[in-house]
């Protein structure tokens, strides 16, 4: 028996490559106004405020009111997600490996852009909602559907974003999992994600490297807003390119994006601060 035999053994690998449990991104994008094709390195979004009827009598003069336009701006930002490979080291597996790197950039250029939306509506929210000691709860969530119907917000296309923590606390809520008050059926798929429940569809955001939902300690800011209270400018949409570099005799994935986002509308717009550390 040769004992020497353990030294020239061959390795094999799995042709499957697993990535790294990960937001795959672009969880928002259909949530918020969107403006494609900017030129510059800045884009405008307009509000306009209300006039009033009042009561007139006849062959008096009308006073014209000015309803206040106001022009906001969102500020453009290059991203980039670079890596590469060498090409000689390619050759040792036996897998595509700048197909498989061109997979985590997308997914990296997606979760920017979620975050892009996440930061806008956390800094340009006009209402918050304190933690008072909770986690997400039934409570809350009306509460952020009496602020929409207060600012008589247009039903269709309100969007609540909660953290894994939040999701997990709602489930302990009758509200969402029994048929007495639900027909939504998370009991069945353990899920709120792009459900309608209470006039807003719900959006779990996964913990991304990026920050994700804004935590502080074991304050968590879950957010709610409508479609229309905030505008991305996207001046080069999600690109992924592939160049191979003679000098690194490398393969070098990127991947580009150009975009920013502000709140147009603060009323449309809320913080809902959770303490995660409580379970309701």
């Amino acid at each position: 028996m040769s004992l020497s035999l353990t030294n020239v053994q061959q390795t094999e690998f799995d042709e499957l490559v697993k990535i790294e449990y990960r937001s795959r991104g672009f969880l928002l994008r259909d949530t918020i106004r969107l403006r494609t094709d900017v030129i510059g390195n800045t884009v405008q979004f307009r509000r306009v405020g209300q006039v009033i009827a009042n009561p007139v009598g006849y062959q008096n003069v009308i006073n014209i009111q000015d309803p206040g336009f106001v022009a906001l701006t969102a500020t453009l930002q290059k991203y980039a997600a670079g890596t590469g490979v060498d090409e000689i080291q390619d050759l040792t597996v036996n897998f595509d490996t700048k197909r498989e790197l061109a997979m985590i950039v997308a997914m990296a250029v997606g979760r920017r852009s979620d975050q892009i939306v996440i930061n806008a509506v956390n800094a340009g929210a006009g209402t918050t909602i304190v933690n008072g000691g909770t986690n997400m709860t039934y409570q809350k969530h009306r509460t952020v559907l009496q602020f929409f119907e207060a600012n008589a917000v247009p039903v269709g296309e309100r969007f609540l974003a909660i953290s894994a923590n939040g999701l997990r606390n709602l489930l302990f809520d009758d509200h969402y999992t029994s048929r007495f008050f639900t027909s939504n059926d998370s009991v069945v798929d353990g899920q709120l994600n792009y459900k309608e429940v209470l006039s807003t569809n719900v959006r779990t955001i996964p913990d991304m490297t990026e920050g994700g939902l804004p935590l502080a300690g074991t304050i968590r800011n879950n957010l709610a807003w409508h479609k229309m209270s905030t505008g991305m400018g996207i001046g080069q949409d999600m690109r992924v390119e592939i160049h191979y570099l003679p000098q690194q005799t490398t393969w070098f994935i990127n991947g580009l994006f150009f975009a920013g986002a502000v709140v147009v509308d603060p009323r449309g717009a809320f913080i809902i601060q959770c303490d995660e550390s409580v379970n309701n």
